[in-house]
């Protein structure tokens, strides 16, 4: 009989939520999340919100990492919105307030403030290349590919690998 997980094991199941901007202070941005089964009706979120949805999804266990490669989901942070910037540099601009840009480059943040941290709540000071700031995805690509993505076509991966509609 399929045993029934609990709603923290099924939100890092979610495929909706793609990149986060995660404080390098030791954080697992994999969500790694497990088990098997439907999901139950014990519910905690509002009809309507994303914990709702996530509360009807049906919780499975994940095929092999067989093939799994990170090049299979395109170039890292690509520019799928058609603005000229990679999806990192979109992230920064619309999570950080103060953004200062390289030199003159709109699409090289060079600095900036993430006011509330997702994962820490606290104050995040960015400058381009001090390691306080890494762009992740929330759903691991590998657990993505073992969750069906090896499926998709080539342009479906790089368009999940570099979503922002539901980034953190």
């Amino acid at each position: 009989m399929p045993t029934t997980a609990s709603a923290a094991a099924r939100r890092p199941l979610a495929f909706a939520l793609v990149a986060a901007v995660l404080a390098v202070s030791g954080c697992d941005a994999a969500g790694q999340g497990g088990g098997s089964g439907s999901s139950g009706g014990s519910g905690g979120g509002a009809a309507g919100s994303a914990l709702a949805a996530v509360e009807t999804l049906t919780v499975k266990g994940r095929a092999p990492k067989t093939g799994y490669e990170r090049e299979k989901f395109g170039r890292p942070w690509a520019d799928t919105d058609g603005n000229g910037c990679g999806t990192r540099e979109d992230i920064l601009v619309r999570d950080a307030t103060g953004v200062r840009h390289k030199d003159g480059d709109r699409c090289k943040v060079a600095r900036g403030t993430i006011a509330a941290d997702p994962y820490t709540g606290r104050r995040i000071e960015f400058r381009r290349g001090d390691g306080k700031v890494d762009i992740d995805h929330v759903v691991a690509l590998s657990d993505a590919w073992q969750k069906g993505a090896h499926r998709w076509d080539a342009d479906k991966r790089l368009r999940f690998a570099n979503d922002l509609m539901l980034a953190a």
